[in-house]
């Protein structure tokens, strides 16, 4: 269980240290409060410009959702859920071609970091608005399919709280803890070996330090690995990560941090 405020830790510099001697350095940092004023995204593929890299994003929407992604200069990527309390929007970030490496040995040797800060979180329907925000291969740009593993909150229909469970595709755990609503927060996934992913869940705008240790750190799991597999799940088609507003929740996508370290 986490604490009230923070799931897996305090937070810390963006690129500080990992522990252990080895540290977490910084590999892609996206500020979306950077790109230009532009009409909400229709779904399908797009190519934005943020912080001087062009990045692959794609927008889609479950089961007729009505909500629009826009990317809004000095504000960032304001996602709207619409009006509809049981459809998703999602905004698949297309992460592995903005690195200069992404191997068989770079999964193997080091474990990565996403981190993404949204903003300005409202659930508008009682106990029914969730956010969606995981890791899926490169070739799936839904949050609902591939091999999507995230963390999923939820109103708890108190005014109060959200609840916190984790997801893969589209099956949940139970409840992992019950926490005051965080409308800032940073959304920490860990990947290892390119299989296992953890999460982290962090009040405020600030990354924390990496910490797959730490008591509250969420892990989210891994597929099948088969004996002498020779490519990781989370690499043989690419990374993407993903951030979806489910049953019209509203908030903002204002950065994106990726960080390696050696294992």
């Amino acid at each position: 269980m986490g604490s009230l405020d923070t799931i897996g830790g305090s937070p810390a510099s963006g690129g500080g240290g990992g522990g252990g001697g080895a540290t977490w350095t910084d590999l892609v940092d996206l500020d979306w409060t950077s790109v230009d004023n532009a009409s909400a995204l229709a779904n399908g593929s797009h190519t934005i410009s943020v912080s001087g890299k062009s990045v692959g994003v794609d927008v889609s929407t479950y089961s007729g959702a009505n909500g629009t992604v826009t990317p809004t200069n000095g504000t960032g990527m304001v996602m709207d859920g619409g009006t509809d309390t049981s459809r998703t929007l999602t905004l698949s970030i297309d992460l592995d071609p903005l690195f200069d490496s992404y191997t068989v040995a770079d999964v193997r040797g080091y474990q990565y970091a996403v981190h993404i800060v949204i903003t300005s979180l409202v659930y508008t329907s009682a106990g029914n608005s969730s956010v969606y925000c995981g890791l899926n291969r490169g070739s799936t740009t839904t949050h609902n399919s591939g091999i999507a593993r995230m963390i999923f909150v939820e109103d708890a229909n108190d005014s109060t709280n959200e609840k916190i469970r984790v997801r893969r595709n589209t099956s949940a755990s139970a409840i992992q803890a019950t926490t005051a609503i965080k409308t800032s927060r940073v959304f920490t996934l860990i990947l290892t070996g390119g299989e296992i992913v953890q999460v982290m869940d962090t009040s405020g705008t600030t990354p924390p330090t990496p910490a797959p240790a730490a008591a509250g750190t969420l892990m989210i799991g891994a597929d099948s690995v088969g004996l002498a597999q020779a490519t990781p799940d989370y690499q043989g088609n690419g990374l993407r990560c993903f951030i979806s507003a489910g049953d019209a929740s509203d908030f903002t996508l204002t950065r994106t941090l990726v960080q390696r370290k050696q294992q």
